[in-house]
């Protein structure tokens, strides 16, 4: 069911320091559907700390009082690095940020046929990513408390992962015992079903019109506001990914116009977890 057509003129809060804006004509669906806000790699800088766009962020998460999904890239924790240790607790004990597994390195290889770069999990055999997991898992136990429940692959290279990656990857999935949930890269498919149908690792498939960015780390929220709309018949939730270390102040002024409309129209967002736990309620 779908809500009658009409337009919708957002007024920043007054903390966001953004003027009003107009978006275009949206239709909102009815019910409202649920978004993850899954920001892509954190990790650390020279000095040993989060960057200041990472901290602008998470600051404007908490002052805001809405829900991000982190991804930490695992050998950020490695290491004595009190600054990003106090930063990291801080955001735990906020209650407002779910931490998930986004590679131990987020690191581009070349170990496959000349002239092709690979994403850290692309042309890596199973043994070889079941130890990144190990690593990073146990890093995640050492400085976090807990090992990661969610998993969301990185990209980077010029080369898609193969068949044979994703099934490495599958195995590793069902066998880390921690693993709940996979933020995954594509559409759900025929090996993602078959994983989420053992029952142990739920599949959080992404819809890529619907996104923060559009293109890669240009949020946009008019295309978001019209794709939400467009792609919301037959969905139960949303994977919204974005990369803040890459927006500068004129990509910063974008994201908060599109946390401006989520939060005027009261759209849900979720984290990874709180997404899951919700899929178990039936559609009214």
């Amino acid at each position: 069911m779908i809500s009658r057509l009409r337009p919708f003129v957002l007024a920043a809060f007054a903390c966001s320091g953004v003027a009003a804006f107009a978006v275009p004509e949206a239709r909102l669906p009815a019910p409202l559907i649920p978004v993850v806000l899954k920001v892509d790699d954190l990790s650390v800088r020279g000095n040993g700390a989060a960057s200041a766009r990472w901290k602008r962020i998470t600051d404007f998460a908490l002052e805001r009082k809405f829900k991000l999904s982190i991804g930490i890239i695992a050998n950020s924790l490695e290491g004595d690095k009190p600054a990003y240790s106090a930063y990291l607790k801080n955001l735990q004990k906020s209650g407002l940020i779910e931490f998930w597994f986004h590679g131990y390195d987020h690191g581009v290889h070349k170990d496959g046929e000349p002239g092709k770069d690979y994403a850290e999990f692309a042309n890596r055999p199973y043994e070889e990513q079941k130890r990144r997991f190990e690593i990073s898992q146990k890093l995640a136990v050492e400085k976090l408390g807990a090992p990661f429940t969610c998993f969301g692959p990185p990209g980077g290279g010029n080369t898609q992962a193969s068949d044979a990656d994703w099934e490495a990857t599958t195995r590793v999935m069902a066998q880390d015992p921690a693993m709940k949930l996979w933020l995954y890269p594509k559409a759900l498919d025929e090996r993602g079903a078959k994983l989420q149908s053992a029952g142990k690792v739920t599949i959080l498939d992404r819809v890529y019109q619907v996104n923060i960015e559009q293109p890669l780390f240009v949020p946009n929220p008019e295309k978001f506001i019209e794709a939400y709309a467009k792609h919301a018949p037959g969905r139960r939730y949303f994977i919204l990914q974005g990369h803040p270390d890459q927006w500068d102040d004129a990509r910063w002024a974008a994201f908060v116009k599109l946390i401006d409309y989520l939060q005027t129209n009261h759209i849900p967002i979720l984290t990874p977890s709180e997404l899951v736990a919700s899929l178990s309620t039936p559609v009214s």
